[in-house]
């Protein structure tokens, strides 16, 4: 429920991925700060297509936006869920996300399909001390100590359901 109550209206489903590599850090995507905007990071995956189901969406978003080939039985999860709402323009978008998790050896991501606003976006890998910096979706803090759990070997039985993200009332939106 929102602050006053009302059911808060989910737009889409998304699959998104917490990729960690062999030295624990966290694969990112989005942009660094430039004197125009502040910096936007956040876990690559998006909207879940008609007929697909989360896991199967999981590993279509990943190869998309990173280039990553994984086998459905490389993901694990969903380990968690958490909408995210932006404003823009004065309407309110909320994405309800599953979030799986997966270890793999560090590689160059690149955008390998999706669409064309991605062909712009950077990737980062940050360590678990790096995460304590700008540009992530608030609140941070339930996705970082559920990173921090997965990174202490400690996989949730079920989803665990995360303190939602973003902003509605303010323009959160990758520009």
């Amino acid at each position: 429920m929102s602050a006053t109550n009302e059911p808060i209206r989910i737009d889409r489903y998304g699959a998104r991925c917490i990729v960690i590599d062999e030295q624990d850090a966290v694969l990112f995507i989005g942009r660094s700060a430039t004197p125009e905007r502040a910096a936007r990071w956040f876990l690559p995956g998006g909207g879940i297509d008609p007929g697909e189901t989360p896991l199967d969406a999981a590993v279509r978003e990943l190869f998309e936006e990173t280039g990553l080939h994984a086998a459905p039985g490389d993901l694990v999860g969903p380990v968690a869920r958490r909408s995210f709402s932006r404003a823009r323009d004065g309407v309110v978008f909320t994405q309800d996300n599953y979030l799986f998790f997966t270890r793999v050896e560090r590689f160059t991501p690149r955008v390998t399909g999706g669409d064309a606003y991605e062909q712009d976006l950077e990737f980062r890998w940050f360590t678990v001390d790096d995460l304590a910096g700008a540009g992530f979706d608030q609140p941070f803090e339930p996705l970082l100590h559920l990173i921090k759990r997965l990174l202490g070997g400690d996989l949730p039985a079920s989803p665990v359901r995360l303190e939602a993200a973003g902003s509605r009332t303010a323009d959160t939106s990758v520009q």
